[in-house]
């Protein structure tokens, strides 16, 4: 199902499964937990849209609205319609733009959006989602009339290695917003499945130890700086302390989408291209 397929008469029903990384949903988790509120959620899409199916807006009892559905073309109205949820203790389903009643309301993209609103109290049905999220492991958000939402830990970038590449690299992960730890080293504990290990170094000899660490960690990326060269010697080098083929496969270089790049800014914009193209 894509968003470019869901209309108003196949919105997604309560046992659909629809699939967000955590900075996109846990703020309006956390707004929630203590108090409560509305939870709205983008469960339909008429044509197409900016927004993923799943996406999420908090309505805290008390408190400012948190994240957002749109560009401002229906905040202001689902304002209106959580208090009226959170008032009757009932959930409610919206559209608006195409098809919709609502015929102040227009979405510059001409599409048609279904938005779901519930009433949700503070509690296990958020804690259990929230602490999995806060300790990088997946969870699955199950509230009644809505979606099951599948949440991934977003992708952590360890950056092991000297230079400016490794400080541009760092600064540029850190500016998009990612998760991001400058290392000295490496230990198969330090790393999940959501960790993209990245090596910057003009020594390749110091890599070793670093990339069989990593190899035995769930990295979903493991890449090291260097040239078709410096590869080649690097697997050759892993392979002769006993790793195989299928091990070896995961270490990637020449790093990023732009091959061949030397000026520290553009490998790292390449280099997490890469990895965020990866991750999804």
């Amino acid at each position: 199902m894509t968003q470019d397929a869901v209309s108003a008469g196949a919105l997604a029903s309560a046992d659909t499964a629809f699939a967000l990384t955590a900075s996109e949903v846990e703020p309006a988790l956390a707004a929630l937990s203590e108090s409560g509120g509305v939870l709205a959620m983008l469960v339909g899409i008429d044509g197409a849209f900016y927004r993923p199916l799943g996406a999420v807006m908090a309505f805290p009892e008390g408190g400012a609205p948190v994240g957002s559905l749109s560009s401002g073309c229906i905040e202001g109205d689902l304002a209106l319609h959580a208090a009226d949820v959170l008032a009757k203790g009932r959930p409610r389903q919206l559209r608006y733009g195409r098809g919709s009643p609502y015929l102040d309301i227009r979405l510059p993209c001409g599409s048609g959006l279904d938005v779901a609103l519930v009433p949700v109290a503070p509690g296990a049905a958020l804690d259990g989602p929230l602490a999995d999220l806060r300790g990088r492991r997946p969870a699955r958000l199950s509230l009644p009339k809505l979606p099951k939402l599948e949440i991934r830990p977003d992708p952590r970038m360890a950056v092991i290695g000297t230079g400016p590449e490794a400080a541009a690299f760092a600064r540029l992960a850190q500016a998009a917003g990612y998760p991001t730890e400058r290392r000295d080293g490496l230990a198969p504990g330090d790393v999940d499945a959501a960790t993209a290990v990245v090596l910057f170094f003009h020594e390749h000899e110091r890599e070793t130890d670093i990339l069989d660490a990593a190899l035995r960690s769930p990295a979903f990326w493991i890449g090291a700086q260097g040239s078709r060269t410096a590869q080649a010697r690097r697997l050759d080098t892993l392979r002769a302390a006993g790793w195989d083929d299928a091990a070896l496969a995961r270490v990637r270089g020449p790093i990023g989408l732009i091959k061949n790049s030397r000026d520290p800014r553009v490998l790292a914009v390449s280099v997490l291209a890469e990895i965020v193209a990866a991750a999804q």
